[in-house]
């Protein structure tokens, strides 16, 4: 038998447990990057732009679109088109204490 790979090809299903997992945790530590100008913030520190059905949320260094959140009858959309990454801790980073600048 050829091993070619295609056991490994499954659907979004098998996904979940990650996908679970990283969406779990706090995000407003998330660290998020702007894909306009390269620039890392905490989501908590991005500009809110608040409605009633929801968000969108601006890099503080060029005004960039990075996240947009919204809550319809239809379901729950999220659109990040403007963000390079966005980097949620670890499990065993969210178990240690969070160190500061000073430290």
């Amino acid at each position: 038998m050829v091993e070619t790979g295609l056991d490994l090809i499954l659907d979004g299903n098998a996904a979940a447990g990650l996908l679970q997992e990283i969406f779990v945790p706090e995000i407003t530590t998330a660290q998020i990057q702007c894909a306009a100008c390269n620039s890392s913030a905490a989501v908590g520190d991005l500009r809110l732009y608040a409605a009633p059905m929801g968000a969108v949320l601006r890099c503080t260094h060029c005004d960039g679109v990075l996240l947009r959140a919204v809550c319809t009858p239809g379901g729950r959309w999220l659109e990040m088109t403007g963000a390079r990454y966005l980097r949620l801790r670890s499990r065993e980073e969210r178990s240690q204490p969070r160190r500061t600048s000073t430290e």
